[in-house]
């Protein structure tokens, strides 16, 4: 190592190329790296939901999760499985384990759970999901004096042009009532027509669907035949005819029922600024930008507000842009104020030239861990931000270490390339096991488990990194700028220059 130390003392062209291409590096890195709020988990399960309307927990239990874990359990790949019954829904999450190929255990579990024949004949088909993890980028509040109807189709419409949007994948519209179409059947009116509940329900079953009826072979080509007769609204419903005489008289469901066409019976109230209001949640799956995804939705919410009916606001209501700009903002405000005081520290004590290449020392750490930080699949996140301030403190002391011990020996009258030697050497070793030491606490944080260990292992990441390059900030770099230092004016201050005497 003695020669390597010596060879950058007496190359500082090379130091500084070095110093150089490490400043660049972080600079050009920047632009490249992920911006995320929070670092992307590793969701390693998947989700069979199945609903099953009217039936209580113990039922949804007893003849939904039950059946979908006895089919499943002995699958190849499964860390854990865990069953919610609700009223109507049965729930089962899947684990799986480390490393196994997630795609292969989706498929092997719906080919098991598609195989099932013995759920309920009232339950619906189960729904077999890989989960993967959405980036919540920010919240649009629609808010306006409309009816709920004219509300949602807005909303429904400025969903579908956000979700078109670039540096967004996902557009949730997750607050409005669902659209339900009710059915009042009186018990008089089933009498005078000697009707059942059942027979009305046949009725509906059997009239309200789309059915392929074959092809029509033809020498210009197949005729594809269908029968179009699924309902979706209430002038749809009110025609199904229920009875038909030998007259050709028809009795119809509006005849003898009341058909309401609105939404679900659920308690849900949205509003923003005494007004009603629906909510649109943005989000990004893959290769997430927040500073991009905020000036998009913000861009694209200015574009629409001059295009809203009257009475109505588009707001940007959550941006999470906010919070990671602060936690920059108090890097950078950490940073300089860190800086500043380190070379008034080293100004007063010791030398201005000094002061300057040991701040220096800071930003060459920072970047050149930034510059590396890409490849190691990490981000610019609120996490390794953090880490970013948590070793703040760490990077300068190693410099002024370093920067102290060879100004004490040119003061000594060690000039040169050989006080800069000396003074490297003096601190070398324990500069190094003190960086070593403080690297070794944070390797267990590489090594922790679980689908959340990759947001913990960007402090390590960012800590070790920063530590390795402030090393050779300080060991490589530095003692070539101070070798090349002239001798220190003296002072023109009589007081001063006794008290250098």
């Amino acid at each position: 190592m003695r020669g390597t130390l010596h060879w950058f003392i007496h190359n500082p062209i090379a130091a500084n190329l070095l110093m150089i291409f490490l400043l660049l590096g972080g600079v050009m890195a920047v632009p490249s790296l992920e911006k995320q709020f929070f670092p992307t988990p590793q969701i390693n399960q998947v989700r069979v939901s199945l609903p099953f309307p009217g039936a209580g927990p113990a039922e949804v239990e007893e003849q939904i999760c039950v059946r979908i874990e006895e089919a499943i359990h002995d699958l190849n790949g499964i860390k854990e499985i865990r069953s919610t019954a609700v009223q109507g829904m049965g729930t089962v999450l899947i684990e799986a384990t480390p490393n196994y190929p997630m795609q292969r255990l989706t498929s092997d579990i719906k080919t098991r759970v598609d195989a099932i024949d013995t759920f309920p004949s009232d339950a619906e088909q189960p729904i077999v999901t890989e989960l993967t993890y959405r980036h919540l980028m920010g919240v649009v509040n629609l808010a306006g004096d409309l009816d709920e109807r004219e509300l949602k189709i807005l909303a429904e419409d400025l969903r579908d042009d956000l979700a078109r949007q670039p540096w967004i994948s996902v557009v949730d519209l997750v607050t409005p009532r669902p659209y339900e179409v009710s059915i009042n059947v009186s018990e008089l009116d089933l009498r005078r027509y000697n009707l059942t509940i059942d027979d009305v329900v046949s009725a509906i079953r059997g009239a309200s669907l789309n059915l392929p009826a074959g092809a029509i072979k033809s020498r210009e080509g197949d005729v594809r035949v269908q029968t179009r007769g699924q309902a979706y609204d209430r002038a749809d419903f009110e025609t199904i005819v229920l009875i038909t005489a030998l007259d050709g008289t028809e009795v119809r469901l509006g005849d003898i029922a009341t058909v309401v066409d609105g939404f679900a019976d659920v308690d849900r109230e949205i509003r923003f600024n005494g007004k009603p209001a629906l909510n649109l949640y943005v989000y990004v799956t893959s290769e997430p930008d927040v500073l991009r995804t905020s000036e998009v939705m913000h861009e694209w919410v200015a574009s629409r507000e001059g295009l809203l009916p009257p009475g109505t606001s588009l707001t940007v209501w959550r941006d999470v842009s906010v919070p990671f700009r602060d936690r920059i903002t108090t890097l950078l405000k950490n940073g300089i104020g860190g800086l500043v005081l380190v070379a008034a520290v080293l100004i007063l004590f010791l030398r201005p030239k000094l002061a300057l290449w040991v701040g220096s020392g800071i930003a060459v750490a920072f970047l050149a861990t930034l510059f590396v930080l890409q490849y190691t699949g990490m981000s610019l996140n609120m996490i390794s931000l953090f880490a970013f301030l948590l070793v703040l403190g760490i990077v300068v002391d190693d410099a002024i270490i370093v920067g102290e011990s060879i100004h004490t020996y040119q003061e000594q009258g060690l000039r040169g390339d050989a006080g800069a030697l000396k003074g490297v050497q003096a601190v070398f070793k324990p500069v190094m096991f003190a960086v070593i030491s403080t690297m070794v606490f944070f390797v267990p944080m590489l090594m922790m488990p679980g689908e959340w260990a990759v947001s913990a292992r960007a402090i390590p990441t960012v800590v070790i990194l920063a530590l390795i390059f402030s090393l050779v900030e300080c060991l490589l770099i530095l003692p070539a700028h101070l070798a090349h230092m002239g001798p220190e004016t003296p002072s023109k201050n009589p007081v001063l220059a006794r008290i250098e005497a």
